[in-house]
């Protein structure tokens, strides 16, 4: 499903109403809301959309979808992007918002990034997250798979690094594929002209490797695309 609006503001309208409704369901039916976040434009939207709502936030617990290796400081990080402008405002419990662990290695912080997934979900079957927000890049990736990468074809881990991503930095860690479409609900927000071609082309085609976002098909739950008058004016 596409909502097309006429500019980011009444995108993040929209895209409030979206979350508050998925929010009071999972927290009617199981007492917490689980969440997968994104970095870039889509940590904008989401805190631009939330960070001033009363919602239920000591219930959320907050993942992301991909995590920069790099210091949780930097300016690359994704927890950072999102820290001052959306969690230093709502009143998210710091130890529901789960972090890349810097001191380990690469893999290991991928593994310990797995175990954190298990305390939430379980250590049997696959996380069911209530909701995953992804942002996609001029490629068509998402998170960190990128197009035609063996990643892609990744059936077995929750959690995998990348040490050779082709945009910077190389070194990542991501949810796999197999996590993504077991999600109740996956979101796409994308503004811009720039990317109403390979808006399009995701909605529009088959499942294609060179475009990870058209890989994203949520098999028990719903994919919904936020998206301004710009990235949707391709989309009939």
């Amino acid at each position: 499903m596409a909502a097309r609006s006429e500019n980011v503001e009444d995108l993040c309208i929209e895209f409030t109403s979206f979350v508050e409704n998925l929010e009071k369901s999972a927290v009617a039916n199981n007492g917490m809301f689980t969440v997968g976040l994104s970095g870039g434009s889509s940590a904008t939207i989401v805190a631009k959309a939330l960070s001033d709502k009363s919602l239920t936030w000591e219930k959320w617990h907050v993942f992301f979808c991909d995590e920069r290796f790099v210091p949780l400081t930097a300016s690359d990080s994704n927890y950072n992007s999102l820290k001052s402008i959306f969690f230093d405002k709502v009143g998210i419990p710091k130890q529901q918002i789960y972090t890349l662990d810097g001191e380990k290695c690469l893999q290991e912080a991928a593994v310990d990034y797995s175990h954190k997934l298990k305390s939430v979900f379980g250590q049997t079957g696959l996380p069911r997250f209530d909701l995953l927000v992804l942002g996609m890049g001029p490629d068509g990736h998402i998170c960190s798979l990128f197009p035609n990468h063996p990643l892609l074809d990744e059936s077995e881990e929750w959690i995998v690094s990348i040490a050779d991503s082709p945009k910077p930095p190389p070194q990542r860690i991501t949810l796999t594929l197999p996590i993504i479409n077991n999600a109740k609900s996956v979101c796409f927000t994308v503004t811009g002209a720039s990317k109403a071609e390979m808006v399009q082309r995701v909605i529009k085609n088959p499942l294609n490797k060179e475009i990870p976002a058209s890989l994203v098909v949520a098999d028990k739950g719903t994919v919904t695309w936020f998206l301004d008058k710009g990235s949707g004016s391709l989309v009939n």
